[in-house]
């Protein structure tokens, strides 16, 4: 784990321990990184949504979902 000290006006660090509904300064501040990398992770997917091309063809799929059944046809 890494550890670093950072400058932070107390009514920041204040807003942020209520909002976690944490008392402890490193709690909510970690709380708070970990928040923000969640919703950013979740954005960036949601701008992905639908960019991806991809071609289904379901009558190959299903002939090897056939082929790697152990069940006779």
């Amino acid at each position: 784990m890494l550890k670093i000290a950072i400058d932070m006006p107390a009514e920041e660090v204040a807003a942020i321990k209520q909002l976690t509904r944490l008392d402890d300064d490193t709690a909510a501040i970690v709380r708070a990184a970990r928040e923000f990398l969640r919703l950013t992770r979740l954005r960036e997917l949601k701008s992905a949504s639908g960019k991806v091309d991809f071609e289904v063809d379901w009558e190959k799929l299903e002939e090897l979902e056939s082929a790697e059944s152990s069940l006779p046809e």
